[in-house]
């Protein structure tokens, strides 16, 4: 038996950690792969099991983009940072399928190397044949779009529909401009027809009421199964902290595009609030040229007994990501710390008014009012932890 397993891209965030999970749910693992576009590791360890890894970019080419990831060299980094490569979405998700294919078939000795040279073109000697290979797709971006092949059965883990092209295309647009913003205007409508051209799978989960709803919209999908992803067991069992220290506390990947990094820091700065900033990304060197002297940047915390015991003590997390889930919220929450975040997406079906502040745009004015309320309102921790984890129990 083969099993491919399919990531948009392979970094060190909580899609990661939902992956990881879905692949050491399987049993009966014999052989497998992980098939992403660009990867920051050969390998995937995940506590039980070792897994190649192989991307859609050649391997001296991602090894480019990720040596620029990790040396900030002005230009260089610029022009191969991997956010870059969603301009080449459309050729690279045709070379991934290629590469799925040929892994699934390579061992029929009837194949010809003609027969993997079209992502679209199946062979004829496996059509309908009775197979134990299948394929399970971990989708944030594009994974979801890799072609189908006929006879294997696919399992689709949403995490959402392809942000660039659908909720956050606005944003993208207005940000993006010369050379790239005309790409982007290019690839867009070649990206929503492979889309939707995709829509159909064996078995369907999404980890959000929210990205469940999105996906019938969208797509017309049905028998939709919510998972939430798994939360490490260790969130649910420190004692909460009901005086904690001053300090507020951002988690996430340091990127301005929908993460608004940039306005989470010009906040604070503005308001002069101690603010922990745990996390890593492309932006971090423009984020820290911003920052006031009440901001520290601490970088990814791998471990979790650290994690929690920074997050524990913070009066609050700041979170103004257009969720379709939100793991770090939820963690939050666990530790009694309430939110303040954006009132849109699957961050309202985890943050009501006694948990947190949740604002209705972006605005600078905005969110300083609704930061002055998030400050000098007074919330039992305990009772905070106790509904989340009561929504846990029953989900």
């Amino acid at each position: 038996m083969k099993i491919a397993f399919v990531h948009c891209r392979i970094t060190p965030w909580w899609a990661l950690a939902v992956l990881k999970d879905l692949i050491n749910e399987q049993k009966d693992i014999t052989h497998a792969k992980v098939f992403t576009l660009f990867s920051d590791s050969k390998e995937l360890k995940t506590g039980k099991h070792n897994f190649q890894i192989v991307t859609a970019l050649p391997t001296r080419a991602n090894q480019l983009f990720l040596w620029c990831s990790t040396h900030k060299i002005p230009l260089l980094s610029r022009l191969f940072d991997y956010r870059n490569l969603m301009l080449f979405y459309p050729i690279l998700i045709k070379i991934l399928s290629r590469k799925i294919k040929r892994y699934l078939f390579d061992h029929d000795k009837n194949l010809k190397k003609s027969d993997f040279s079209d992502e679209r073109k199946i062979p004829m000697n496996v059509m309908n044949r009775d197979s134990p290979d299948y394929i399970t797709i971990s989708s944030f971006a594009i994974a979801k779009n890799i072609t189908p092949i006929s006879g294997i059965p696919t399992t689709l883990y949403l995490h959402s529909p392809m942000q660039y092209i659908r909720t956050h295309h606005d944003e993208y647009k207005e940000k993006l401009t010369g050379i790239k913003g005309r790409i982007f205007n290019r690839i867009v409508p070649r990206l929503r027809e492979r889309d939707l051209r995709y829509t159909k799978f064996d078995k369907i989960y999404a980890n959000s009421k929210y990205t469940a709803q999105e996906a019938k919209k969208l797509y017309d999908m049905e028998n939709i199964t919510i998972k939430y992803p798994r939360i490490p067991e260790r969130f649910f069992l420190p004692a909460v902290e009901e005086t904690p220290h001053e300090y507020y506390i951002y988690v996430g990947r340091l990127v301005n595009f929908v993460r608004e990094s940039d306005k989470i820091i010009k906040l604070c700065n503005e308001m002069k609030v101690p603010l922990i900033v745990m996390g890593s990304g492309p932006d971090e060197q423009y984020l820290k040229s911003i920052a006031g002297p009440s901001i520290i940047f601490i970088g990814r915390i791998n471990d979790t007994d650290e994690k929690i015991k920074i997050m524990k003590y913070a009066k609050g997390l700041i979170n103004l990501t257009k969720e379709s889930y939100g793991m770090g919220t939820v963690e939050a929450l666990l530790l009694g710390v309430p939110v303040f975040g954006y009132n849109q997406w699957a961050t309202v079906e985890l943050v009501d008014e006694d948990c947190g502040v949740l604002v209705a745009n972006k605005h600078h004015k905005t969110l300083v009012e609704g930061f002055t309320k998030f400050m000098n309102t007074h919330r039992e921790r305990k009772m905070i932890a106790k509904k989340i984890r009561e929504k846990w129990k029953n989900k």
